[in-house]
């Protein structure tokens, strides 16, 4: 992940770059509701989360210690570090393989009670994710770099944080149909099914590997794209 942060001071812009095992996704705030309203609600997209992961996000108040801003203070001295106000970006900078995606939906609400976000998050099975990523550090690749097609899907059954049951969807490359999973009980279901799903985490396979350039169905299994089953949006 690449995060920049930049000073409203001085406008100094800080970039790192950090690993991550998923990407987590917060819902927009009107969806932070459950039960009936969250049900009744028209469904949140996929598209929507990835684009509030990505968007400019201003820290609340002086808590930042911009570099440029203190250049001039020594590293021993009594002086107080220079705080300012600052705004944070994240992007994502290398593509992996397989991306997950985790539906942040359970909220803190009041002290010591997380609640679930019931609403249906509306997927599709195929995913550009050239919009979320880093210019400069993807520049170089092919725009078949940045498709993926949806491998599995995760869903939590239940209220509770810390109860309920977990099913999945997993697309079988070999065979190319899906298959329900609970527990050891296994049975096949249409892709129409699949998007129905209340999702919890969602996987991605990358189309063409980054290594060689060719499609990634001997790696995936998923076919070309007038061939895939995938091709029928959620």
């Amino acid at each position: 992940i690449f995060v920049q942060v930049t000073c409203l001071a001085c406008d100094n812009k800080s970039n790192t770059v950090e690993p991550f095992w998923d990407l987590s996704l917060e819902f927009p705030e009107r969806y932070h509701c459950n039960g009936k309203e969250s049900a009744s609600q028209r469904p949140c997209l996929l598209t929507e989360m990835l684009a509030k992961f990505t968007e400019t996000e201003a820290l609340e108040g002086k808590i930042y210690a911009c570099d440029q801003c203190n250049t001039k203070r020594r590293k021993f001295s009594s002086k107080p570090v220079i705080l300012t106000e600052a705004q944070k970006q994240l992007m994502v900078c290398q593509l992996p393989q397989v991306l997950r995606l985790h539906l942040k939906r359970f909220r803190w609400s009041g002290r010591n009670h997380r609640e679930k976000i019931g609403v249906h998050v509306q997927f599709d099975q195929t995913l550009n994710m050239k919009p979320y990523c880093c210019r400069e550090s993807t520049a170089a690749l092919k725009s078949d770099h940045f498709i993926y097609d949806l491998s599995a899907v995760v869903m939590h059954h239940g209220k509770g944080f810390g109860s309920g049951h977990y099913t999945a969807f997993c697309y079988n490359p070999e065979g190319g149909f899906w298959v329900h999973c609970n527990d050891s009980k296994l049975h096949t279901c249409t892709v129409e099914e699949v998007c129905k799903a209340q999702a919890y985490i969602l996987f991605y396979t990358q189309r063409v590997t980054q290594e060689n350039g060719h499609l990634s169905n001997k790696l995936s299994g998923h076919g070309t794209p007038s061939s895939s089953p995938l091709s029928t949006p959620c």
